[in-house]
């Protein structure tokens, strides 16, 4: 760098191409247009020899990055009508699909996964959510009529009728005083999940019946 005889900076071309790299306007110059592209540099440079003639100073480079900004990367040389290369847009990061897997880490089946779909559904809402649910989800009515059946021991034929309590004949003295001696066999706690609809929803019902058979019968 070298000074005039009233001490003004002079800038080598060098130096001045440094402060341009270093202004905001470069900054929003190679934000918008790709400085890594081979072709974008060769036009830049054209660009710089054709419109700024010599020796430009720092504010003649700032106002055609500016002006090259404006007209949204076109620009017209020597050779005609060109246009910078913006910025690529970054790839997508695709996240792998995460399989569940069982407790020795093998891959579930679309089976088993949907099994813990309905198991967690049905212990999250109530029997008329689930009921309502089995009417329209062929998978889930399946599920559903096989749990209740598992747990209350009465066939499920239709979801429409699986509130209502069937007739059954009352149970045998021999059932009740087995059923009776389990009960008093049971913690209080777990007696408790057992009768309600929100922890026991599709045994609660028979539960109940056995439950007020044997205390009719002064079992309990």
């Amino acid at each position: 760098m070298e000074f005039d005889r009233f001490d003004n900076a002079i800038y080598t071309a060098e130096e001045i191409v440094a402060q341009l790299k270093a202004s905001p306007e470069w900054d929003e110059f190679t934000a918008k247009f790709d400085m890594e592209s081979a072709p974008n540099k060769t036009l830049l440079s054209m660009l710089f020899d054709e419109k700024l003639g010599n020796d430009p100073d720092l504010k003649d480079y700032q106002r055609l990055l500016k002006s090259v900004l404006q007209a949204g990367g076109v620009v017209r040389v020597s050779i005609g009508q060109c246009e910078f290369e913006t910025v690529p847009e970054p790839e997508p990061v695709v996240e792998p699909e995460v399989v569940p897997t069982d407790r020795n880490g093998r891959p579930l089946t679309p089976a088993q996964i949907a099994w813990s779909e309905y198991r967690t559904f049905s212990e999250s809402n109530s029997m008329e959510v689930c009921r309502q649910r089995a009417k329209t989800d062929a998978g889930y009515g399946s599920f559903f009529r096989k749990q209740y059946e598992r747990q209350t021991g009465e066939v499920a034929d239709a979801v429409d009728n699986l509130n209502q309590r069937k007739q059954v004949s009352a149970p045998q003295a021999e059932a009740l005083v087995a059923w009776a001696a389990e009960y008093h066999r049971t913690p209080v706690e777990k007696l408790r999940q057992l009768k309600r609809a929100d922890t026991n929803p599709f045994g609660f019902q028979e539960w109940n019946r056995m439950f007020e058979a044997c205390n009719a019968a002064g079992l309990i």
